[in-house]
């Protein structure tokens, strides 16, 4: 009767336990997305420990991007002496589907072990980490990703090594397991998932056939260099290079050809600019430049008319690219009004050419 009330008593420890276990692990994932880190895993030991009479200590390993594992966490032990300590992982249990290991202090001498790891005298060590030396058996829950083992979760007894059996922990150790599986799992994904929108954002910052930035590129650019004219005696131009009549050249030549032709035309474009510069594509016979200078850019503007002139002799073509400049501050303070402006200014020289 009496052994029967102790079991009924750690069954209720038990039970106390997973809940408030699994109410962490709930309250981590709803309130944020990032990975759990060494502070988490300290508290869900302290769960565990704190509220299983025949628990002592416990520990969590991790591995690292060497794919060796350490102690990323530890309860009731000294994390200074752990914090050293590595695993291979020829020297970790991993059986596929193994879902909890118990390992009995019979099996591993813990300090023989320590002080090897550590190059140290075994008696020094054994003074030092009095709470491995009181360890009878520990239970190690392992926690996956993508069906690989990331980590160990341990929970150490310093009472007897039988004592996880006796009270059939091992069922609970399993869903512990699962728990903090799942919840590894979801921050990896969701890691996964930002990075790939990340490089998606990348992606759409750029045009697809000349690699140059786009629109919406070149008004990130724009706001910097506004904001640099603001600290330093400098100014920010536009410049917008329009290719007359480039649907005839599709017409003409077709559009493999004409797309070709804006290709090297960013190029040539590009190659005439400073590295400072900001060339971007912003319409499919449109090209803009961002450049700060003292003054007017002119010679830039000469130097594009005569490398453009050069592509049309060796293609064969006639290529007529005209070329505006607009001032930020006295055009507009805006990329679309200077936009606008450019493409006003391109407008009137063309009628002016027209009479």
């Amino acid at each position: 009767m009496a052994r029967k009330k102790v079991m009924e008593k750690l069954q209720n420890e038990i039970k106390n336990m997973f809940f408030l276990f699994s109410e962490h692990l709930l309250s981590i994932t709803t309130n944020r997305e990032t990975s759990l880190k060494k502070r988490d895993f300290e508290q869900l030991l302290k769960i565990a420990v704190d509220n299983l009479s025949f628990v002592h200590s416990g520990s969590v390993l991790w591995q690292d991007k060497d794919e060796t594992f350490s102690y990323l966490a530890v309860y009731n032990h000294d994390y200074d002496i752990l914090k050293n300590i590595k695993f291979s992982q020829k020297e970790m249990v991993l059986r596929r589907f193994k879902h909890v290991y118990i390992i009995k202090r019979r099996s591993i001498d813990l300090i023989k072990e320590l002080a090897r790891k550590l190059n140290e005298n075994g008696e020094l060590i054994q003074q030092k980490a009095q709470s491995i030396d009181k360890i009878k058996a520990f239970i190690s829950i392992p926690i996956r990703s993508q069906r690989k083992v990331v980590g160990f979760f341990n929970l150490d007894t310093w009472e007897h090594e039988n004592i996880f059996e006796e009270v059939d922990f091992q069922s609970t150790a399993e869903v512990m397991g699962n728990l903090l599986s799942t919840v590894v799992e979801k921050f990896e994904l969701i890691e996964a998932i930002k990075t790939k929108n990340a490089e998606i954002d990348r992606v759409n910052l750029f045009d697809k056939l000349t690699y140059l930035p786009n629109l919406k590129n070149v008004a990130i650019y724009f706001d910097k260099y506004s904001e640099i004219t603001k600290r330093i005696p400098v100014k920010l131009y536009m410049m917008l290079l329009d290719v007359k009549e480039f649907e005839k050249i599709n017409e003409v030549y077709g559009y493999e050809f004409g797309d070709d032709l804006l290709v090297k035309l960013s190029k040539v474009i590009t190659k005439s600019c400073r590295k400072s510069d900001v060339v971007g594509r912003t319409n499919s016979d449109e090209f803009v430049i961002l450049t700060l200078s003292k003054e007017n850019p002119l010679a830039l503007k000469k130097r594009l008319e005569e490398k453009i002139s050069n592509l049309a002799s060796n293609l064969g073509i006639i290529l007529e690219v005209q070329i505006s400049i607009v001032e930020y501050g006295t055009d507009g303070k805006d990329l679309n009004t200077l936009i606008s402006k450019a493409q006003e200014k391109l407008y009137q020289k063309r009628v002016f050419a027209a009479y």
